[in-house]
């Protein structure tokens, strides 16, 4: 399978590199460590993830860790680590998204601007082939060190959707998940789930691997329960594209994540009507 993260709301083919991050706390005095996998929402620097992964980063709703950040692939190849501002997590479903700073105090002129993907709440039909793009398995990175070669372990993971399963099914889930049989290793984590069509469904959770089955078995958060989160608008660039598509009531509040849908921050298919 090739797998598409495949095309911006524009219609313009990427690499899932450029829209899906490592995220990164500091382990210790000059050294970082991948602790699970993140993918843009907005081009302000808003991005997906599992809510356990931001619970290695801050243990409650509120701003981010003193040391935690995506790394950021620019269009000329640069790398940024940028600093995870604030974080929100969903109150029961494995999910969460966090602001990464976009440089637009520092750097009014040339702040960081990034890919945003479409997402999908259509179910796939069992069987139909799913991947995932993800950062598992990478050591700790070491800058007290001499200078060596750091590098970092990505790639794409596939599976199949095996079903979708209500809150009401499983005596120790309170959410509705899609089982899949995609391995999910540590560092995998939050990262996103692609159907046929390179849209985002869900958001990598678990997976368990059992005696005499070949396959293992994950579960994902379908990617509707990000609807649900409240998010701080602060992060919005007054004067970007995406702040003139909002009321100004929009400002008083906090928006849901469905408002990042309504108001074009973030694509959905079909279309919000």
């Amino acid at each position: 399978m090739s797998p598409p993260w495949a095309r911006r709301t524009d219609g313009v083919e990427i690499h899932p590199g450029d829209g899906v991050v490592p995220i990164l706390k500091e382990a210790g005095p000059r050294s970082l460590q991948i602790v699970g996998t993140g993918f843009y929402l907005t081009r302000y620097g808003l991005f997906g993830t599992a809510r356990h992964v931001l619970e290695e980063l801050v243990p409650s709703e509120g701003k981010g860790a003193t040391r935690s950040f995506v790394l950021h692939r620019a269009d000329d190849n640069s790398l940024h680590f940028r600093r995870i501002l604030r974080v929100h997590m969903h109150k029961s479903a494995d999910i969460g998204v966090g602001q990464a700073d976009n440089y637009l105090d520092r750097f009014p002129d040339n702040p960081l601007w990034n890919m945003r993907p479409i997402l999908c709440t259509q179910l796939p039909a069992p069987g139909s082939p799913l991947v995932t793009y993800a950062y598992p398995e990478n050591r700790v990175m070491d800058f007290a060190v001499p200078p060596q070669e750091r590098i970092i372990q990505c790639g794409y993971y596939e599976g199949a959707f095996l079903r979708y399963v209500a809150e009401t099914e499983h005596p120790f889930m309170d959410v509705p998940y899609f089982e899949t049989t995609i391995d999910v290793r540590s560092g995998a984590s939050g990262g996103p789930v692609f159907n046929q069509s390179g849209r985002i469904i869900g958001v990598n959770c678990r997976s368990w691997e059992f005696d005499g089955h070949d396959e293992p078995l994950s579960y994902m958060v379908p990617i509707e329960r990000l609807f649900e989160l409240e998010i701080d608008p602060a992060g919005i660039p007054r004067d970007s594209w995406e702040a003139a598509q909002m009321p100004s009531e929009a400002w008083t509040r906090w928006l849901s994540g469905y408002g990042l849908c309504l108001y074009g921050h973030t694509g959905l298919e079909p279309p919000v009507r």
